[in-house]
């Protein structure tokens, strides 16, 4: 007999599959590198510094392995969600400066969330200006008022992309489908003329010389804390949507900009998300939070549906323990022939699948769905009762002082006023909020080792026990990695999980940003990010030294990234010693080593070919070779000033102003970039080291092949030469960029003629 209907057991809303060819290739490929690699540098003396180079290299390829171990890859199946059942989501887009961040760009952002194909009724969209911008709140008015017309267009004809810059660029068919085709021409129109209206205003305001004098750069870092309902009537109530559904409801837009002193520290992003997680929980309080940064637009209208096919299975090995989806970072504005590896096909293609295999990929700062007890410090499975259980006192010691903040923690979504500004908005952004609380801040300072002993805690229990002696809510502050560092501590070492949801190839990407089209700005970028990573790699929060927490393989797949930056010596190494000996007719490869060094290089360079091609479903000989040429350039600039950073601030040399300068999104044509050919203007001193090595690397060649050709002696140059043409053509472009152009955009002469001296000293001294 049949099972009743209310027996059935609940549908599978998403499958998992490790890919198994690819595992097997991986492995096979690793323990070929392995014995190779081991079998050169055994070749290498005790007290050749290149054997340290090559050891170091051995020890980051050894961690970068770990997320090659088991790949795997997911499906979401958002129809066969219940609408009604769905939860609440918060959605929270941060800015920080109108002049790197603009508004149109920000406001579309904005914009294609509200229209996001969901229950508008249990969407809110939270809008973060950390400069306090007047600007970026007017903007915020105008964009409320185009997306009531934009929101029930997109519903109406199912538009797939909820972008109105990219709808509206016609790239592509952006429609899903619908009733109304013989309506949709005057709509569009009507709806197109009001998004250039739109555009127009903003931009005008931007040329508003009584808004600028309103907002100074002062004002930036010096300014009153503010929130706002965005409605019809600034202040007001969303009282349009009374007596709608929460499906065709108009979903909420508000405005916060937290109060900002220049004696308080504000903790960029992650002080900024916290103070969201606070107001939020006044009004919403939804159990979800999807984290976007300002220029990265939802591209589909289903992303939210497809991260909660994963929250809400209950059939999955871990329902209990997810904390967060991520999605991959993509972008429109790559180049097809990716000069600067913008696309970080490495981490967003490849790792992070791997990653997922283990335990889940890391947070990665924009495109992740989160619970909001998660990042609250709770522990899986115990959702709002461990809140619920705890008293006042505690509740307060963790955080703060806000009635209405510590009440959220104890009711659901459905008990609290969404459209009703809240008395404590403007106290809990305030810069005072967090003193004396656990927000961003790891609350013990007893000794740990002290605790087990006084506890009898056992190894076994060291997980468990350290997720409760160890109390932070939030975001946290130790780092300018804020997601790295808050995904490993503050989530996977509690005994949270996550997933991945990259897209089928058939499939459109689910959010879309840009990235930096000038050399300066991409290695600026990756000097903070490895610097803030390598910190954490070198503190007492090690991913290594929570492997017990966490496991080894995923530990060691974090750690990967911790020590990236010391790439830099390696690279520093086989770019000055080699070419030193070769100038001097000499070689830095031991006797009858130079085979497996090839050998070496050979399967490393095969392994990095293959993982290109599968990431790209192709031969991709020219992004593999893109890929080589930056990661070369990137560790002999971004890496090596991050490990240099690091370095002076573990000596106390580093000054107290942390580096978090924001990339700039200003559109520029990005010509060059797309035309594959390297933008140096604007560069800096951190070019200075790539440029010097290129000429040491020509001239070390030219040189030493002369050399060689008076002398007739060629024995044992083999592996120098290859290394040095090898080089050569690896910084062709910044050769190119210093004698071979005359455009605005080569290498600023400055550099060029201190490159030109330092290589020349260097081989006065040493060649």
């Amino acid at each position: 007999m049949a099972a009743p209907l209310q027996d059935a057991a609940p549908l599978q809303l998403h499958t998992v599959e490790v890919d198994q060819p690819l595992a097997a290739v991986n492995r096979l490929l690793a323990g070929l590198h392995l014995a190779l690699a081991a079998t050169a540098i055994a070749h290498r003396g005790a007290h050749d510094i290149m054997l340290v180079a090559d050891l170091v290299l051995l020890f980051l390829w050894a961690l970068s392995q770990a997320p090659m171990w088991r790949p795997v890859s997911r499906a979401a199946f958002p129809g066969r969600l219940s609408r009604p059942a769905l939860p609440a989501v918060d959605v929270m887009v941060a800015t920080a400066d109108p002049d790197k961040e603009p508004a149109v760009k920000v406001m579309n952002t904005v914009i294609s969330a509200m229209a996001l194909d969901y229950p508008g009724g249990q969407l809110t969209v939270y809008l973060s200006d950390d400069a306090g911008s007047p600007l970026i709140l007017l903007a915020a008015r105008k964009a409320y008022a185009f997306a009531r017309a934009w929101v029930p267009f997109c519903r109406k004809y199912r538009v797939q992309c909820p972008c109105p810059h990219k709808f509206f660029a016609g790239n592509d068919d952006q429609l899903g489908g619908g009733d109304h085709h013989d309506e949709l021409a005057d709509d569009r129109i009507r709806v197109k003329n009001m998004y250039d209206r739109f555009k127009e205003d903003v931009e005008e305001a931007m040329n508003d010389a009584a808004l600028s004098q309103i907002w100074t750069k002062a004002a930036h870092q010096d300014h009153d804390g503010y929130v706002e309902i965005i409605a019809d009537k600034p202040g007001g109530s969303n009282s349009d949507s009374g007596g709608l559904d929460d499906d065709d409801a108009m979903p909420l837009l508000v405005y916060i900009s937290r109060e900002k002193r220049p004696a308080w520290p504000h903790h960029f992003k992650a002080g900024a998300l916290n103070a969201l997680l606070r107001v939020s929980s006044l009004m919403s309080n939804a159990p979800y939070v999807l984290v976007l940064d300002c220029d990265m637009y939802c591209n589909t209208r289903s992303s939210v549906l497809e991260a909660m096919c994963f929250h809400l299975d209950r059939r999955g090995r871990h329902a209990d323990d997810l904390a967060f989806v991520q999605f991959p970072q993509m972008f429109h504005n790559v180049s097809g022939n990716d000069i600067y590896a913008n696309e970080l096909r490495s981490i967003f293609s490849t790792r992070w699948k791997g990653l997922d295999g283990l335990r889940g990929p890391i947070l990665s700062g924009t495109g992740f769905c989160v619970k909001r007890d998660a990042v609250y410090g709770a522990q899986p499975a115990s959702s709002q009762d461990q809140f619920s259980s705890m008293e006042v006192g505690e509740l307060k010691a963790r955080f703060g002082h806000s009635n209405g903040h510590l009440a959220s923690l104890r009711r659901s979504w459905s008990t609290i006023a969404r459209d009703v500004l809240p008395e404590d908005a403007t106290f809990v952004a305030s810069c005072a909020y967090e003193t004396g609380t656990k927000w961003g801040e790891e609350a013990s300072s007893e000794n740990y080792s002290s605790y087990l002993i006084d506890h009898a805690i056992s190894i076994d229990q060291w997980s468990c026990e350290m997720n409760t002696y160890s109390v932070q809510v939030g975001f946290l502050y130790q780092s300018v990695v804020e997601d790295y560092f808050t995904g490993y501590r503050q989530l996977y070492c509690r005994g949270w999980t996550s997933v991945y949801c990259y897209p089928a190839p058939s499939r459109p990407a689910p959010f879309l940003g840009s990235v930096p089209t000038n050399l300066n700005d991409v290695l600026v970028q990756n000097k903070r990010w490895m610097s803030g990573m390598l910190a954490v790699g070198l503190s007492k929060y090690c991913p290594l030294g929570s492997a017990l927490a966490v496991s080894l393989p995923h530990s060691m797949g974090f750690a990967y990234y911790a020590f990236m930056a010391l790439y830099a010596f390696p690279v520093l190494c086989y770019a000055t010693l080699p070419q030193l000996h070769f100038f001097r007719g000499g070689t830095s490869f031991p006797e009858d080593s130079s085979l497996w060094f090839a050998a070496a290089f050979a399967s490393s360079s095969l392994q990095h070919l293959i993982e290109v091609s599968v990431a790209k479903r192709r031969l991709a000989a020219r992004t593999w070779w893109n890929e080589q040429r930056f990661w070369a350039l990137n560790a002999v600039t971004g890496q090596l000033f991050a490990c240099l950073a690091v370095a002076l601030d573990l000596v106390g040399a580093g000054g107290r102003a942390v580096d978090f300068g924001l990339t700039s999104k200003v559109s520029d044509n990005g010509g060059l970039y797309r035309d594959g050919v390297f933008d140096f203007s604007g560069c800096t001193t951190v070019l200075l080291p790539a440029t010097t090595l290129c000429l040491l690397n020509n001239a070390a060649l030219v040189g030493g092949v002369w050399k060689k050709v008076t002398s007739g002696g060629w024995s044992d140059v083999s592996g120098e030469l290859f290394l040095l043409c090898y080089a050569a053509g690896l910084s062709y472009p910044l050769l190119q960029g210093m004698f071979l152009r005359r455009d605005p955009a080569r290498v600023p002469a400055w550099i060029t003629s201190l490159s030109v001296l330092m290589a020349a000293t260097l081989l006065f001294l040493f060649g």
